[in-house]
């Protein structure tokens, strides 16, 4: 396969986009990396072993969710910034595998519109009991009046 063939073409707005999420994205993930550097010198001067053993392992999740979040920023910045960089078209499609390896055509969309929803899918296979009263209480039985 040619490689001028799996060309994919960024408009100038979905850069923009990209690259407004990447900013985003590094933004929004910093505090969580920098949780560690502001807990463990605190913690770690208290003295006690146990509490700077559970604060240790209590800044790593945060350390790992922030680091993950500001690598789908870099990514996504470095997609917007150079779109025809191998690396980040390799990164892109290794993200979306399944849209990459499948093209779309325009039945498919008319298909999946003309499809049932499960909401419709479920009334056709349910019936709902017409006989049964709409309030609540009417349906309780007295069982004073029967003795």
């Amino acid at each position: 396969m040619n490689e001028s063939d799996t060309v994919l073409e960024f408009s100038a707005g979905q850069r923009f986009g990209a690259g407004f999420f990447g900013i985003f994205m590094i933004c929004f993930g910093m505090p969580f990396t920098l949780t560690p550097l502001l807990i463990l010198p605190e913690a770690l001067g208290i003295g006690d072993v146990f509490m700077s053993i559970f604060m240790i392992c209590f800044c790593i999740p945060f350390l790992l969710a922030g680091l993950a979040v500001q690598y789908f920023g870099f990514t996504s910045l470095r997609a917007a910034l150079f779109p025809n960089s191998v690396k980040a078209r390799k990164t892109l499609t290794d993200w979306s595998s399944d849209v990459a390896d499948k093209p779309l055509s325009a039945n498919d969309a008319v298909n999946y519109f003309n499809s049932e929803s499960p909401a419709e899918q479920r009334s056709k296979t349910k019936k709902i009991d017409v006989e049964q009263s709409e309030n609540f209480w009417d349906s309780v039985d007295d069982k004073s009046d029967e003795a």
